[in-house]
């Protein structure tokens, strides 16, 4: 007999399989052994035969993993080619890079939820009363992100029904969003809230991998994601007021009383999590312990559109994330085809009577432009003379994915740990932006727009080790590098934002939010909502024209084991179709991003 069962009632199903083996064994053993020592499962725990504080190192690892792998970076369909951080090339390129998509799973999200709930039914076998307070409300803070996160990924989602699968409910309803939403934002206000009530907790400073067991650090994070997803909520206020949430005065509320509500003051409160490396779960995904072939990292190459707008805005993170193209070309009929500059960089010599000559890219820094018809041939690379670049460098990569005349990211995504690589559940910087943003709605009357703006700016750099002096800056006018000068950059940034009218400042902040959240999926959240910047506009080959998905879509395994639900829940979509075209709640009726 084959069981069924739906995301949520998974556990339950393989308890069956277990059972109908188990009642096998009984009756062949029953006839000499006692039962009652028959009826116990060595290899199975009860929930106080487990230590709380390794579920949540578990949460939190998980979490790592499959917030960035399964949606950022490493698997086949991410938001980074639809956001254009990233294009791919080599293999397997065409639908990533012109946005089709398939059903994505998200078992191992509601994995990361399923442990979530384990600590909050859990905490109260804690012996120490701040501990079960601690373990419950982080339980209750990292339920929220991935309910919100997932809500957001997919539009109605099963919430109120999930995890119920030992109550015997198979098959969960799917919530409307807009519940969804104001039941994380109780879950996070009663985080909190809970949080505020003790000062420590014993034990799990080193199974808590994020925080290291601080308390306040939590609560702040509790009260960021409260205002990013009240943000989020932003187009849909009368909804939520119907439901007795006012979106603008909960926001208002949680920034004019910072010692009831505390939120991120600095990088160190970032809710970042750091890759061990000691195997390929715990590593980042670029690394070796992930691929063992190293052409799956160089055929994750950077987008013109994110490189272009650092290169133009005379950024230090271009060469922070970005290395410089292997070969760059240039325009010449000196000889030879290939030449060394004194600072290294290769410059492959091209004649102008050379065809294709008129759609090079002669800078030092190249993406690869979105939606590419054929990305592997970008920037004359059939005419490279692989032999000539390795006898002027050896350490060249010349193997699968090769392209000297693309950029590849920096080493820091080719390895296993870097302290610069982690994966950002949150940021300061993100905070700063979401500040700036409800000053310009009138939100919040405290500091400016632009200071929250530049403070959004300038802590990304932080985070990413970026100080006066201390990284160059590539000057595509004279194409050189030079070192980055804070204080001037800063200041150019202020002064265009003053000097643009109400569309313009949004239009440079989420431009500025775009580049601070790279190698995260957060802003394509903002980039529905608002369709700043222009990225659609970009596309060259979209299978939409210039459209950008705005939805995951349904796993395959709800559609077989929860049909009706899924089917309920594909019917209050716009139009009422399962794909990634279909406007959920969330955006029906804002005639955003398109």
């Amino acid at each position: 007999m084959k069981i069924q069962y739906s995301i949520s009632g998974k556990i339950k199903g393989l308890k069956i399989i277990f059972i109908g083996f188990f009642a096998a064994i009984m009756l062949i053993a029953s006839s000499c052994d006692d039962l009652t020592e028959i009826n116990k499962n060595p290899n199975q725990l009860n929930a106080s035969d487990i230590n709380i504080k390794y579920v949540l190192t578990s949460v939190l690892s998980s979490t790592g993993r499959n917030y960035l792998y399964e949606y950022t970076y490493g698997g086949t369909v991410t938001i980074s080619e639809a956001i254009q951080y990233l294009q791919r090339d080599y293999i397997d390129y065409q639908g990533t890079n012109t946005l089709v998509w398939g059903p994505k799973s998200f078992a191992g999200p509601y994995a990361s939820i399923k442990n979530s709930q384990y600590l909050v039914e859990n905490a109260s076998l804690e012996t120490e009363e701040s501990n079960q307070v601690f373990y419950t409300a982080v339980g209750q803070i990292m339920r929220s992100f991935w309910y919100g996160y997932l809500t957001s990924l997919y539009g109605d989602i099963p919430y109120s029904e999930a995890m119920q699968a030992e109550q015997g409910i198979f098959m969960p309803v799917y919530d409307n969003q807009k519940d969804i939403f104001k039941g994380i934002l109780d879950d996070l206000k009663s985080a909190n809230e809970l949080l505020a009530s003790i000062s420590s907790v014993k034990g799990a400073s080193s199974n808590d991998i994020m925080y290291q067991g601080d308390v306040m650090k939590w609560r702040k994070f509790a009260n960021s994601l409260r205002l990013r997803y009240l943000m989020r909520l932003s187009e849909k206020q009368a909804d939520m007021s119907a439901l007795g949430l006012d979106v603008k005065g909960e926001f208002n509320a949680i920034v004019t009383n910072s010692s009831a509500n505390p939120i991120f003051a600095s990088n160190g409160d970032n809710a970042a999590i750091p890759y061990i490396g000691t195997n390929s779960s715990n590593s980042w995904y670029g690394g070796p312990l992930n691929w063992t072939n190293r052409s799956e990292f160089y055929r994750r190459k950077p987008c013109a559109t994110f490189v272009d707008a650092l290169r133009e805005g005379m950024d230090p993170r271009l060469t922070t994330f970005i290395r410089p193209v292997d070969t760059q070309l240039k325009i010449s009929n000196e000889t030879p085809s290939y030449v060394k500059l004194p600072d290294g960089q290769i410059i492959r010599n091209i004649p102008a009577s050379t065809p294709g000559v008129e759609e090079i890219n002669t800078y030092r820094y190249v993406g690869l432009p979105p939606a590419l018809q054929d990305p592997n041939l970008y920037n004359l690379y059939t005419g490279v003379d692989f032999n000539a670049i390795k006898t002027l460098n050896p350490a060249i990569y010349t193997d699968l994915a090769a392209n000297p005349g693309v950029s590849y990211l920096t080493d820091i995504y080719a390895v296993n740990v870097h302290p610069l690589v982690k994966a950002v559940l949150m940021s300061y910087s993100e905070l700063n932006f979401i500040l700036a943003e409800a000053r310009l709605k009138g939100w919040i009357s405290s500091g400016t727009a632009v200071d929250y703006y530049k403070s959004g700016v300038l802590s990304s750099m932080k985070q990413y080790d970026i100080n006066n002096g201390n990284v160059k800056v590539y000057d595509s006018n004279g194409d050189v590098l030079t070192a980055w000068n804070e204080n001037t950059f800063m200041a150019n940034l202020g002064n265009q934002f003053n000097g643009a009218n109400a569309t313009g400042q949004l239009l440079q902040l989420m431009t500025q939010k775009w580049i601070a959240c790279f190698m995260t999926p957060e802003f394509w959240f903002d980039w529905r909502r608002t369709g700043l910047p222009d990225l659609g506009s970009n596309l060259i080959t979209g299978s939409q024209g210039n459209k950008i998905p705005v939805r995951m879509i349904y796993p395959n395994d709800e559609k077989n084991l929860n049909e009706p639900n899924v089917e309920e829940a594909i019917q209050r979509l716009e139009p009422k179709s399962d794909n990634e075209w279909s406007k959920m709640w969330l955006l029906q009726g804002t005639n955003k991003p398109w």
